[in-house]
């Protein structure tokens, strides 16, 4: 066996990939293990065919990632069901996007999910956003429903009674 020589550059290029490829391993051992992704669609992310630097930009990419499934599994409490289709969502963004913690994943949760964080909440304000269609035809209508009037001057005068106001905006992009 050829001796490996610890000066240099070579020393520290092998510790980044060991180091690389331990991280990289934990996450895929979560994923895995929780049941929210598969080898095979993890393969983009722990690849080792592609160069170091681009193996060092996938790091990043995991961790925000497991962020977010750890987050609400923890302070959420959701189940599988929903976690393993907000995986997809993530790996098939960051498959073909920079890391960016910033940006904002649009994740569907269905109203029975959030049932337990309101029942003893007030809420003043209720707003649904439903949009139709797709590019030129695509339309998207607001619905808000307020305890409150849009503005002072439409007070009623049904005091003691609980009053709803409506708002809705509809834009169609052209």
């Amino acid at each position: 066996m050829e001796a490996v020589s610890l000066t240099g550059i070579t020393s520290v290029q092998m510790l980044l990939e060991i180091g690389l490829d331990k991280m990289k391993k934990d996450y895929v051992s979560f994923f895995i293990g929780q049941e929210l992704a598969t080898l095979t669609s993890l393969d983009c992310f722990i690849s080792t065919s592609v160069d170091l630097q681009e193996q060092v930009h996938c790091v990043p990419k995991l961790h925000h990632m497991l962020e977010i499934m750890v987050s609400c599994t923890v302070l959420l409490q959701f189940k599988h069901e929903s976690l393993f289709p907000w995986t997809q969502i993530c790996i098939k963004y960051y498959r073909e996007n920079p890391p960016d913690e910033k940006h904002v994943f649009q994740l569907p949760v269905s109203s029975a999910l959030v049932k337990k964080f309101y029942p003893d909440s007030h809420p003043e304000v209720w707003k649904v956003d439903i949009s139709s269609g797709h590019g030129p035809k695509e339309v998207k209508t607001t619905w808000q429903v307020s305890t409150n009037p849009p503005v002072e001057h439409t007070m009623s005068n049904n005091t003691g009674k609980e009053c709803l106001w409506q708002n809705e905006i509809i834009k169609a992009d052209a």
